[in-house]
């Protein structure tokens, strides 16, 4: 797969923190609830919400840096599940 352009993975990153917000606020006490809200599949949306759990090194070099990430978004959110330490190099290839 392809890497995300800069905007997308700025926007599928935003996106995801949002949603991370409005379940710690408790708008939405379950994915399910949430994915329905917003019209996506509960797949789709459990998975990109990893993204908002990525280490803060590889989101403020995605994000503030303007770096690209070296791996595709959909890979960039099984990353999340990673050590921190392992994170950085491997989404932005270094």
């Amino acid at each position: 797969m392809a890497c995300p352009d800069f905007s997308t993975a700025q926007r599928a990153i935003g996106r995801a923190w949002g949603w991370r917000r409005r379940m710690e606020a408790g708008e939405f006490g379950t994915i399910q609830e949430l994915a329905e809200a917003v019209g996506l599949a509960e797949r789709h949306v459990s998975r990109q919400l990893r993204l908002a759990y990525l280490a803060p090194e590889v989101l403020k070099r995605l994000t503030c840096g303007r770096e690209a990430s070296a791996v595709s978004l959909y890979d960039l959110c099984f990353l999340a599940g990673k050590a921190w330490g392992e994170q950085v190099g491997r989404a932005v290839g270094e």
